[in-house]
């Protein structure tokens, strides 16, 4: 708070001399003041990310029972059937359930013939249901792939389950491989450069149309899944 001062306590003058000195010191703070929030503002910004950061979420146990702290929804499916291996897994036994667009990608074999299925990594929210014939036993892929990504800007990315995709103008072996906030990943294989650090990947949007447009961003973050102990 700024202290005004009193109408009847006039303000005098300070000396030359002591008014020599205050704007003296005055001269010498202005630039050590400036120095010193350049100096706070640099400490205050982030530091920009030179790796991609590898996580794996564990929601299910190994006996098929969830982990404390999510939610369980049940769900039904026709026809739901787990058959093949999980490409967002880290360990065995995960499947790629159900149908091309249910958005069943990792699941985990649990009671009463059902399985507990995964969609979205950044919530702690599983599905549960029922599923015909036998939950295959699988081994997790050799290179499996993030089932979400997050950019360096922001933009949060989900694995592709199926669904009709243009192709990219100038590009036809890209494959659209994530569905983002913003646009979508295309590329070859799973369309993740990995072989420098941190990750990127080619966003594009408006696929095939006039205004197409193809940029290169960092992944900060990539989310596989695995089974808690």
């Amino acid at each position: 708070m700024q202290l005004l001062p009193r109408k009847d306590r006039p303000v005098r003058p300070l000396p030359p001399p002591l008014a020599r000195l205050a704007l003296a010191i005055a001269l010498i703070a202005t630039p050590i003041a400036a120095l010193l929030a350049v100096a706070s503002a640099a400490a205050a910004a982030p530091t920009a990310a030179t790796h991609t950061r590898v996580s794996v979420v564990r929601p299910v146990h190994a006996d098929g029972t969830p982990v404390a702290g999510y939610t369980v929804r049940r769900e039904h499916i026709d026809g739901f059937t787990c058959t093949d291996a999980s490409p967002v897994a880290v360990d065995a036994n995960i499947d790629f359930c159900g149908f091309s667009a249910t958005n069943t990608v990792a699941c985990w074999k649990s009671t009463h013939h059902t399985a507990l299925c995964l969609r979205d990594p950044w919530t702690k929210v599983l599905v549960r249901i029922r599923y015909t014939g036998s939950f295959a036993k699988q081994a997790a892929p050799a290179h499996p792939m993030p089932q979400a990504m997050r950019l360096m800007d922001g933009n949060r990315c989900w694995v592709r389950d199926g669904g009709a995709w243009t192709g990219v103008t100038g590009h036809p072996h890209w494959y659209g491989t994530y569905s983002c906030q913003t646009g979508d990943v295309y590329g070859r294989g799973d369309g993740i450069k990995e072989s420098s650090q941190p990750w990127r990947v080619h966003v594009v949007t408006n696929a095939s149309m006039p205004n197409q447009h193809i940029s290169v961003h960092r992944v900060a973050r990539a989310i596989f899944v695995g089974t808690a102990a």
